[in-house]
């Protein structure tokens, strides 16, 4: 669906230009999810927070109104917590399925109506496991045109519960929309998958259990892995993942951006830490690119920090940074 600007005061009956890639110009509206239950590892809650505060200061500070004007009041996520939680961890019982799924029905309704209202829906949140959420509000949001997924992770998160070697719910994150695994997760978006696997593009993987090279392979989901990434260009990859979506003739583009896409001696405070990542130069230059692009980009989800597992901040500041790039802010 596309939304158009409210028109200005001096010309209210003037009809404004549609939007289309959302992260140019489109009021942004901040979603917080403080979970860690699909990752199982404390700390991932503290993340939404600390991006959202560090955002509205970085741009304060640096002198940057126009992108502090389009960043709205943040809208925090409920997340219930099962009582004696720790007790529960690896233990391969999907006994945080029921608050993770709940999280993401209010998640999927959040992210809905801001995309109907105009807006950028910004998911940030340490915890990738809310991804079924996402992708279902913002699949809503596209009806009756399909949306199209860009996932940029080192980890494909396709494994369901039969297949996942750990059994924590955030490796089943891009499982879910496709309609495999639980059914509280896989429902969603309504009776149906989210989103289709040829509507799904996969950059940068690297680290990837064998269940998920076989789904990747059986359902043809497009995929570059980081080696074929790099070798044959970075923006040319991406490139041609956005040309692939295009060619789709999706209504709307969901962008997932998992931070241990970057190397972790330059972001260590992610828990899922895979040699090989994304320099911070490289990083941004993906970011600009995907900025500049022409697409219906209409909702984000900017995920996979822990602040605890990096206590000098450094790993809070290069994610708040490499975020400010993506929403607009640039060097002049």
């Amino acid at each position: 669906m596309t939304s158009t600007l409210t028109p200005t005061k001096d010309s209210a009956a003037a009809v404004a230009e549609p939007i289309t890639n959302r992260l140019a110009q489109a009021p942004i509206r901040p979603l917080l999810v403080p979970l860690w239950l699909g990752a199982e590892r404390r700390g991932a809650e503290e993340a939404p927070a600390a991006l959202d505060r560090g955002l509205r200061r970085r741009w304060a500070v640096r002198e940057r109104p126009a992108l502090l004007a389009r960043l709205g009041p943040s809208e925090t996520i409920p997340v219930a917590s099962p009582t004696a939680a720790d007790r529960g961890l690896d233990r391969r019982r999907l006994a945080f399925l029921p608050a993770v799924a709940a999280a993401g029905r209010r998640l999927a309704e959040a992210v809905e109506g801001a995309v109907r209202d105009g807006a950028l829906a910004l998911s940030l949140g340490g915890d990738p496991a809310l991804s079924a959420g996402r992708i279902a509000g913002a699949a809503r949001a596209a009806a009756p045109g399909r949306l199209g997924v860009l996932w940029l992770d080192t980890h494909p998160d396709l494994n369901t519960p039969e297949t996942s070697p750990s059994g924590h719910l955030h490796g089943m994150a891009l499982a879910a929309p496709l309609g495999l695994g639980a059914a509280a997760l896989t429902q969603l978006a309504g009776s149906g998958p989210a989103v289709r696997p040829e509507d799904v593009c996969l950059l940068g993987v690297r680290d990837l259990d064998p269940a998920e090279r076989r789904l990747i392979r059986d359902r043809g989901l497009w995929t570059l892995t980081m080696e074929e990434w790099s070798d044959g260009g970075l923006l040319a990859g991406l490139n041609a993942a956005l040309d692939h979506l295009t060619g789709r003739g999706v209504a709307a583009l969901h962008l997932s951006f998992d931070l241990d896409l970057l190397d972790p001696k330059l972001l260590p405070g992610t828990g899922t830490t895979v040699a090989g990542g994304l320099t911070y130069r490289e990083a941004s230059q993906i970011l600009r690119r995907l900025r500049a692009w022409d697409g219906p980009i209409r909702s984000v989800d900017w995920v996979e920090l822990n602040p605890a597992l990096d206590p000098s901040g450094w790993s809070t500041e290069t994610a708040t940074a490499l975020l400010a790039t993506l929403l607009g802010e640039t060097m002049r």
